[in-house]
This record gives structure tokens, sequence and C-alpha cells, in this order.
């Protein structure tokens, strides 16, 4: 749907392997100057050290509730058609959709000293033989998300991916929803988020990296993290869509090839 922040990259200092995960730890002090004097940003308070950690359906319940923190309520085309009227609304259509891309052991958080995430990217793994362009907006009771599905089911039937791929990739990850703690946007930590996406990526075989992004923030962060625009639609062109204000204007369809 939408990426929430990307910034410059942070300096990783410890990693350790297991059989099972990998694990990292990043300071934030050592080029921050040197960032924060190429963004022209105002230094903030630094956390110390995070690790990342890969998320699984047993993640799911602290997962939504981040995301009912820091995002549900944030991405225009939910605001734009006021889906969740109150920070205590829910729309478990919404969640299901969220959660569903667990399953497929290829997403991640960021985790602060306390044990509490601090940046979500929930990736999911698609396969050219698996390919199903039918509109699954047609099993949703939520007529406010309904719309939402319609126009991501939308874009992945005219965007035609596998036609602009090589016919030697066979799977592709996808960058479904990201997302951070608004107290850590602007360090670097979803550019750190989407790299260890592309590292997942690779170590499963896939050939190419997807985001589609609704924003024109999220249009921007695939921008910065070298995707290439293969689709894209403005809103007012679809009477059922979500038409959010400007400057989130049009939908988009972005690769990132692996070579």
């Amino acid at each position: 749907m939408a990426v929430t922040s990307a910034r410059n990259m942070l300096n990783m200092k410890e990693r350790h392997f297991d059989h099972e995960s990998r694990i990292e730890k990043y300071t934030l002090a050592d080029n921050l100057p040197k960032q924060l004097s190429e963004l022209t940003i105002r230094p903030r308070a630094i956390p110390h050290a995070y690790t990342l950690q890969k998320l699984t359906p047993k993640d799911k319940e602290s997962v939504i509730d981040f995301l009912r923190r820091f995002f549900f309520l944030d991405e225009p085309l939910n605001q734009t058609i006021n889906l969740l009227e109150t920070p205590e609304s829910r729309c478990f259509e919404l969640e299901e959709y969220a959660s569903s891309s667990l399953a497929d052991d290829a997403s991640i958080a960021a985790v602060d000293e306390n044990g509490d995430y601090v940046g979500i990217v929930l990736n999911g793994v698609v396969r050219r033989e698996e390919v199903d362009y039918t509109d699954k907006s047609d099993d949703c009771a939520h007529p406010k998300f309904k719309r939402i599905l319609k126009l991501l089911g939308h874009l992945d039937r005219e965007a035609k991916i596998w036609d602009k791929l090589d016919p030697s990739c066979h799977t592709v990850v996808e960058v479904r929803i990201a997302s951070t703690h608004t107290g850590w946007r602007g360090r670097g930590l979803m550019r750190v988020l989407c790299e260890e996406t592309e590292r997942i990526a690779r170590e499963i075989g896939a050939g190419a990296l997807r985001m589609d992004t609704t924003s024109a923030f999220s249009a921007l962060a695939a921008e910065r993290l070298k995707y290439k625009k293969v689709y894209g639609l403005f809103y007012a062109d679809l009477p059922y869509a979500p038409h959010p204000d400007p400057p989130h204007l049009e939908a988009s369809v972005y690769l990132k090839e692996l070579n």
C-alpha cells in the first residue's frame, strides 16, 4: 500500500548468524552529522541500537497493534475514505490483508533495546506459476476497504509485471506494507529494512522486488531505493477508487530487478 519513511542508511556495527535467523545491531552516531547536513534536517534524540528480527504468524497481534498506531490511520487512502473513524476503530479485513503476508516468512521488524517494534516491513512472495488476476474485492464485506482492494487489484492486472521481467524470473518479493515509529523517522531505518528485504529476496532466489505506491511519499521512497516505475494511474481516472488530496494523486507499481 505505502511506505511511510525512507532515508539514508545507518552504520552496521555487529552481525550474528544462527541456523534460524540473522540478527543485526546498528548504531546511529558515526556518520550522522554528515547525513544530517545532506538532508538539511535538525538532529533529534538518538536511540542507541536496534536489532532486526524475522516475523512469523505468531507475531500477528503485536504487528497489528503497531500498524494500528503508526500506519492504518495515516495512510492516505485510508484517510480519504475515513476507513477508521476513530483511533479505536478497527477494520478486520485490513488487518487480515496486512497479516496474511506473515505466512511467507519474508517480513522483518526493527526492535529497540526495550523489545518494542520501531519499524516493520511486511513482504509477500509471489511466483509466476501462481498468478491470479481475479478481483479479490468481490469477497470483501467491508464496503470502504473493498474500494481499496479493487484499486490494488486493478494495479496488479494492468501492471503486468511478469511481461516486464526476464522469463528466467519466477519469484518476486513484494514490499506490501512498510512503516516506522514516528519517533524513529528520518534516521535511515526504512532503508535498512528494505535492504534486508533485498537480502532475503536474494536468499530465496527471487529475481525482483516489487513495491506498489499509493502516496507521493511512498513513490519518492521507491525511487530513492532505486526501484523503477513500470505502471502508474491517476486516482481521478478510476471513479470507484479513493481520491486522496494532493500531492497524493497517483498510484504506481515499481520494480527492482536483482542481478
